[in-house]
């Protein structure tokens, strides 16, 4: 009995201790965590009181906000009042307006791209019309993003425009009904080769699933559907929820797609199939490259790991970790990593070494020490470390330095622009191809433009004189050196012969994009692509893809 007495003061007492360590840790960090408090205010109130110069209270604040994050992930950011509405638009694609891209063209803004079926477009304006006043108000050096808010508004508003048009230059006066903008993350769905059909989604926006649900169905209605193509290229993410939807299209209900895990148990969750398939039975291709993050992983990762398709490209982005929105006050938010990503394997998406990345920000390299391998539902393995490495591995073609430049310079929307004003109409986007005769006219209208470029060879060659000086050989090796940087200087018309096949391609998008918009840039550049060639091959082989998804 007394032993018994012993054990349970003993015990008390131990329970005691833990409760009151507990209560003092937390406390200690409550403690640290005012006291810091303290001294920012009273950091910025003495500011405030002494320094020199007026201060921006708003931008003292946000710096600092800025600035504690940045110890942080990439991924955690501040999002200002005056930049809520456009981060709802990237999280939503929802907005209220008249539905168009626009941008600076000298002292005015012009439209740079009208979205199909809405205001816009359906008033007629079109890529190249320069807006020169809103509701009465001259834009002439007008900033951007005065303009951009402008044209936005409450649906159902109007707006009165006066625009100079591209063809024909006559000035026109223009009355809108602005109305809820919802860009859809499908730009392109159709039947492209034998029964193969193609969805191509670049974003996770709000409803994307059921514009995809959608698209499916259209492709199915068609009778030809024997296969499919998801291409998530370039697709950046978006909403968490709409990932495992599109899976649950392809999967039975109850299915395991994703599961959350963090350090607070409430952010911790089994993301299960709820609905009935639409069809767990059809060939899968999904192309995917370093620029593929965050929910379009979940998608492609839950598909391999699952078994359900194949995936085509490059390795993924290896982006695996969740962010919470909350609330910050006065229309300010956060968006906050709370979790990482696991697919069905058990691997995790999110990449582990950060030492070498590519410049699109995606990790370059992964040493074998950082992989552990995992295993599909048949059995095949699959490894962590970051991203999703595809089934079939293949290389986009990268373009030219000349090609880069002049996209980059805006010179081809330029041209398409040229182009669009002198001919009123053009073929089909899967059969437009332009002359040799336009690209002639392209090679001149480049002639007092101003772009410039530096080859491969030349920049190695830079670096190669930076190494001879550094060692002390440029004296004996000039002559040699002035005679091999003379051999290596790119001509510019040279160059547009050269790589005349991929300028042309990159021009007839550009085009094609005036007429037909997004869905015709698309359905014209996959005439030419790679990737797409050895998805469609495999799907075209039953047997080549049953064995890469039974491979153990």
């Amino acid at each position: 009995m007394l032993l018994n007495l012993k054990k349970l003061i003993l015990s008390s007492i131990l329970i005691f201790t833990i409760y009151t360590g507990n209560l003092y840790a937390q406390s200690s960090q409550d403690f640290k965590l005012n006291k810091n408090v303290d001294i920012f205010f009273s950091a910025l109130r003495e500011l405030r009181s002494v320094y020199v110069d007026s201060l921006n209270i708003d931008d003292l604040f946000h710096s600092s906000i800025e600035g504690m994050i940045s110890k942080l992930d990439p991924y955690t950011t501040f999002v200002p009042e005056e930049e809520a509405g456009e981060f709802d638009f990237m999280t939503t694609g929802r907005y209220g307006g008249i539905g168009a891209l626009i941008q600076k063209d000298s002292n005015y803004v012009r439209i740079a791209e009208p979205y199909k079926g809405f205001p816009a477009q359906q008033a007629g304006l079109v890529a190249g019309d320069r807006l020169i006043q809103i509701d009465g108000q001259d834009l002439k050096d007008a900033d951007i993003n005065s303009v951009s808010n402008m044209l936005k508004g409450n649906p159902g508003t109007t707006v009165e425009l006066k625009a100079v048009k591209l063809r024909g230059s006559d000035t026109v006066s223009l009355k809108l009904k602005r109305q809820r903008i919802h860009v859809s993350g499908i730009v392109y769905a159709g039947i492209i080769d034998d029964g193969i059909g193609y969805i191509r989604l670049t974003s996770f926006t709000e409803d994307c699933s059921r514009d995809f649900r959608d698209a499916l169905t259209n492709l199915r209605k068609t009778g030809d559907l024997k296969s499919l193509i998801i291409d998530l290229r370039s697709n950046g993410g978006g909403l968490f929820e709409e990932s495992i939807k599109i899976v649950n299209f392809f999967v039975p209900k109850g299915t395991e797609v994703v599961s959350a895990r963090g350090r607070e148990k409430s952010f911790e969750a089994t993301y299960l199939t709820k609905d009935q398939s639409i069809d767990t039975q059809i060939p899968i291709a999904v192309l995917v490259n370093s620029a593929t993050a965050s929910s379009s992983e979940v998608v492609s990762g839950a598909i391999q790991d699952l078994d359900r398709g194949i995936i085509v490209g490059t390795r993924t982005f290896g982006k695996g970790y969740i962010q919470a929105i909350r609330p910050t006050g006065y229309n300010t938010k956060m968006k906050i990593t709370s979790a990482k990503y696991y697919i069905p394997s058990g691997r995790c998406i999110q990449a582990h070494n950060f030492s070498q990345l590519n410049s699109d920000g995606s990790v370059a390299f992964i040493p074998d020490s950082l992989k552990k391998e995992f295993k599909t539902k048949t059995g095949r393995k699959v490894f962590d470390g970051g991203g999703i490495d595809p089934d079939i591995k293949v290389e986009s073609e990268e373009y030219s330095r000349i090609a880069v430049s002049l996209v980059s310079r805006n010179l081809i929307f330029e041209y398409s622009l040229k182009y669009y004003k002198e001919h009123l109409a053009i073929v089909e986007p899967k059969d437009f191809k332009i002359t040799n005769e336009d690209y002639a006219d392209f090679v001149n209208f480049l002639f007092d433009k101003t772009y410039d470029y530096q080859t491969t060879s030349e920049r190695i060659f830079k670096q190669l004189t930076e190494a001879v000086k550094n060692e002390k050989y440029d004296s004996e090796t000039k002559i040699e050196m002035d005679a091999l940087s003379e051999k290596l200087k790119h001509d510019k018309l040279k160059d547009l012969q050269i790589f005349k096949p991929e300028i042309s391609q990159l021009l007839e998008a550009e085009i094609v994009n005036r007429y037909y918009y997004q869905e015709g840039r698309v359905c014209s550049m996959l005439r030419n692509d790679i990737q797409l060639d050895s998805a469609v091959k495999v799907l075209k082989n039953p047997v080549e893809y049953n064995n890469i998804l039974s491979k153990q």
